[in-house]
């Protein structure tokens, strides 16, 4: 059984919230529905979400695609698409929060294709953010234009219960739409930058999530797309790497397609959402005092670019010049963020004992500092 937020347009007159469901059933909110792409517009919405006051113990995103009705028909085309909440601060500015990315599939139109895919991802962190009145930006990177697109609906699902610990603050580290990469005139260096962040004292576990995808090809390596190379998250100047590759993307379940949607990538498949690469901080961290964060990529230079006095087109790169068709410039878009978590009140008051930290399992036993 379902039971619906109902969806508030931006700039449209509020609809008061029905009551919640019963303790068995999720509450259902649905927000961008049936919502038409043809073009790299954000499209914008307020909607009204469950207040704070209602406990749950998980929140899903269901992000469909679809394909328009005859005459139109979906973009062919793998694009880059993001989910990202509008939150207004305290003093009244307003911080983009990235909660979802996907890359939208080739062809899936025709004879055994799937004509539609749905992904499900689990965005329990931002719950604090997801409540009362909610602004959300989707985004997807199509120009196709005409009646072709994609069909976008977006539904979260909350789950009734509480957790020991929730996130109470995200930090957005770095947000790089287009980080350039390969270009030694533009370091990538200059763009991630360590930062420093003040810690509170109740907090208890921590969480640095980079959400990064790698774009462009017919480069050195093939960059920055097809290129398989380590990224790596420091924390308090100890460093832990992995690399940013998909090697699945032939078991997409938003398949079959045209195209080369079989082919893997640097850390995305057409047709799938991303998976954000997660952290684990909170060995280094102490309540009260700060964290230090740093982003590194593998040292990388791109000889086939216009900018490379020794590239010489058809002899040492097949083309020296960015053609958008085949030779693009490498770059990633990267979006780091720092989670922080704190015990649940709520539990406390049911007689939770914060020293418990076995019932969870979130705060290390050992501390690196």
């Amino acid at each position: 059984m379902r039971t619906s937020v109902p969806l508030v347009v931006a700039l449209a007159v509020a609809v008061a919230a029905p009551a919640l469901a019963s303790a068995r059933d999720s509450v259902w909110v649905l927000t961008f529905d049936h919502d038409f792409y043809n073009w790299a517009d954000p499209h914008e919405a307020t909607f009204e979400f469950p207040p704070l006051t209602h406990e749950f113990s998980q929140v899903l995103l269901h992000y469909t695609i679809e394909c328009p009705e005859a005459p139109g028909d979906c973009d062919p085309w793998d694009r880059l698409g993001w989910l990202r909440i509008l939150h207004e601060e305290p003093d009244q500015s307003v911080t983009p929060y990235e909660i979802a990315r996907i890359v939208t599939p080739y062809d899936i139109t025709g004879t055994g294709r799937p004509g539609s895919c749905t992904w499900v991802l689990d965005v329990t962190d931002y719950r604090f953010l997801l409540h009362d009145q909610v602004t959300l930006r989707n985004y997807i990177e199509t120009w196709i234009g005409g009646t072709r697109g994609w069909i976008v609906t977006v539904e979260f699902e909350f789950v009734p219960g509480s957790s020991p610990a929730e996130a109470y603050r995200i930090v957005n580290l770095w947000t790089l739409d287009r980080l350039v990469f390969g270009d030694p005139a533009n370091p990538v260096e200059d763009h991630l930058q360590p930062v420093t962040v003040d810690v509170e004292p109740d907090a208890v576990s921590a969480t640095v999530r980079a959400i990064t995808t790698g774009h462009g090809q017919g480069n050195t390596l093939n960059a920055a797309e097809f290129s398989n190379l380590w990224h790596a998250v420091s924390v308090e100047g100890s460093v832990t790497s992995h690399q940013l590759w998909r090697s699945d993307c032939a078991q997409n379940l938003c398949s079959p397609q045209g195209g080369t949607w079989a082919y893997n990538r640097a850390g995305w498949c057409p047709g799938d959402a991303v998976t954000p690469w997660d952290v684990d901080a909170t060995p280094w961290l102490v309540p009260g005092s700060t964290l230090v964060l740093d982003y590194d990529i593998q040292p990388y230079e791109n000889l086939c670019r216009p900018t490379n006095p020794s590239c010489v087109s058809g002899v040492t790169c097949p083309d020296c010049n960015y053609n958008y068709n085949g030779h693009t410039e490498p770059h990633y878009t990267l979006v780091g963020q720092l989670i922080l978590r704190r015990f649940n009140p709520e539990l406390f008051a049911d007689g939770f004992e914060s020293g418990d930290t076995a019932a969870w399992g979130v705060v290390a036993s050992n501390r690196h500092r």
